[in-house]
């Protein structure tokens, strides 16, 4: 079964109320397409930039893309696929093969004050999602640098961080595939998977 994953931009922009969610999600009417991959292929190719030390870190297998942490990488595996955007809608299915998560991070090379250009990013685990805002929160050096500086703060820091992200609880089941919309919109980050929204100011 072929899993695509799908970006595009806004064009235009509605909030609207949804069931019993505790946030009022994103309505957004797509615009162009800019990226797409349905992985219906043998090779991974060009399309995604894959460091040499991380290339045995994924394949293609029955039109799915795998993963794996490499133990001795010295960092979680990382595919890139570089596009410019603003308002962006990205789309994907996934399942929990082993692994006990993984992240979509949103980079800006240009961006000096966060470490690697690392503004925000949505995070599962087997138990849990979470959107993060990355540029005033956990990668932003200044905060880093009083993490390292100031271990007597180490509660403060941890409390200042837990404002940076929403977690959603959600059980995901081994081997079920789910699908997830993230949407950026203005300052706006947000991830839905069926009818849980997480979603924060980033």
């Amino acid at each position: 079964m072929s899993k695509r994953l799908s970006i595009v931009a806004l064009l235009i922009t509605i909030a609207f109320g949804y069931g019993q969610s505790d946030v009022k999600p994103l309505k957004v009417l797509k615009g162009e397409l800019i990226f797409s991959d349905d992985f219906e292929r043998a090779q991974i190719g060009d399309t995604w930039e894959i460091k040499d030390k991380f290339n045995d870190a994924f394949q293609i297998k029955n039109g799915a893309l795998f993963g794996k942490e490499l133990v001795d990488a010295g960092h979680g595996s990382v595919a890139r696929a570089h596009f410019s955007f603003s308002d962006v809608v990205i789309e994907f299915d996934f399942r929990f093969k082993g692994a006990k998560r993984f992240n979509l991070v949103m980079d800006d090379s240009l961006c000096k004050s966060v470490r690697a250009g690392h503004i925000s990013r949505v995070s599962f685990s087997n138990n849990d999602f979470r959107v993060q805002d990355d540029k005033t929160g956990s990668m932003n050096l200044k905060v880093r640098d009083k993490r390292l500086k100031s271990p007597d703060k180490k509660e403060e820091i941890k409390e200042f961080l837990k404002t940076k992200m929403n977690v959603k609880k959600l059980r995901f089941e081994e081997g079920q595939w789910y699908h997830v919309v993230i949407t950026k919109l203005g300052d706006i980050l947000e991830c839905k998977v069926g009818s849980t929204i997480a979603q924060i100011k980033s």
